[in-house]
């Protein structure tokens, strides 16, 4: 009886600091300087210990806001471009796929929150894009990563595990904003090339491109050469 008790306090207590993180999480989108209280916060709570600067604590602090982060319009639009990967085209991977995916995807990302709350994944792997793919070779009919490459330091390896894992003439979508990142986001960005410079790195890994740019989205529609 003790030790249920005991359990059961530890599991409001959690539950408490979870509730009062996210609850300072919201303040802070809407301007309020409680991040230094967040960060003591954080480190009673395993999965946001070192948050926001280690960069799994920070995505599984996303999670929870990442409903608001885009709305409904640009959602289905981005899904109306994607759909054409749905017709007949296999086996998606959808690389940090984060809390939302846009097609019935394989899940790849390295917050296991954001994993928790995305329903359009088949499965669900918690993994770096910053090391190799943990796939074989020509296991994919296609990949996507939206809002993802800006995030990525070391993108142009990346980009070679992309093709490594695609079939052959596999297709490689890559979806990005033209416009300005929120703030709090923007401290994550290690790179910010412009259209054409995207296309040019695309090219030069290996890729046969197709971009163009629709409502501040860059879409890149990247063949697999054989």
């Amino acid at each position: 009886m003790k030790n249920d008790m005991k359990n059961h306090m530890k599991t409001d207590l959690k539950i408490d600091l979870e509730t009062e993180f996210f609850s300072g999480l919201i303040e802070l989108g809407y301007g309020q300087d409680v991040e230094d209280q967040l960060k003591k916060i954080a480190e009673k709570i395993d999965w946001a210990k070192g948050w926001p600067e280690n960069n799994k604590s920070f995505w599984n602090a996303e999670a929870f806001m990442w409903n608001y982060k885009i709305d409904k319009i640009k959602r289905k639009l981005i899904t109306e471009e994607l759909a054409f990967l749905q017709e007949g085209r296999g086996k998606n991977l959808d690389l940090g796929c984060g809390a939302y995916s846009y097609i019935p995807s394989v899940g790849f990302d390295i917050s296991e929150k954001m994993l928790l709350f995305n329903d359009n994944c088949k499965e669900k792997i918690i993994g770096s894009l910053e090391e190799d793919l943990p796939f074989k070779d020509n296991l994919f009919d296609s990949v996507t990563a939206v809002f993802v490459l800006n995030y990525v330091k070391n993108h142009q390896q990346l980009l070679l595990e992309i093709r490594r894992v695609l079939k052959e003439k596999g297709i490689f979508v890559a979806v990005l904003y033209s416009g300005t990142i929120n703030n709090w986001q923007n401290q994550k960005v290690v790179n910010n090339y412009v259209f054409s410079e995207w296309r040019c790195i695309l090219q030069k890994t290996g890729f046969s491109v197709e971009s163009y740019e629709k409502e501040k989205f860059w879409f890149f529609r990247c063949k697999n050469k054989s």
